[in-house]
């Protein structure tokens, strides 16, 4: 769908679009979670939590983990870091990560597992001593809780 700006008088600061509406539109935030990452077994491994370097990792302490938002938009379900403009997103290496709007992909919840609509993988971790978090169906497939934040 593309809209012609000039049909939309701004009703908002620039400052205010820039920091809430990620492109013309508007979003809507919704359900603010900790995501809780568990085992096929049903065995909680920790929480979504991000390293020093921008990238999703496991985290064992609830306290490190991340408050996370849905922000559905233009019918696509992203996940971004609350308040911000960081959205959980793949690398072209499958690693996830969080990016500005211009890499943001969206997500889809299928039963309770996340999949990538990029590369149309499932959150996924290698090992638990790496802590890496991907969208790879090869590693271990994780299933998702969203906890209330």
């Amino acid at each position: 769908m593309h809209i012609n700006p000039a049909d939309h008088e701004p009703t908002k600061t620039f400052f205010d679009v820039m920091n809430t509406e990620p492109l013309l539109g508007a979003g809507t935030e919704v359900n603010q979670f900790r995501m809780n990452l568990v085992d096929k077994m049903g065995v909680s491994l920790g929480w979504m939590g991000k390293n020093s370097s921008g990238y999703a990792v496991l985290v064992t302490k609830q306290a490190e983990a991340l408050t996370l938002e849905m922000y559905p938009f233009e019918g696509t379900n992203y996940i971004r870091i609350k308040g911000s403009r960081d959205y959980l997103s793949p690398s072209a290496q499958a690693y996830l990560g969080f990016y500005g709007w211009s890499g943001a992909t969206g997500w889809v919840k299928q039963n309770s597992q996340l999949k990538s609509e990029y590369n149309e993988q499932f959150l996924s971790l290698y090992s638990t001593d790496n802590k890496y978090l991907y969208a790879w169906d090869k590693y271990t497939i994780l299933n998702v809780k969203f906890d209330p934040a």
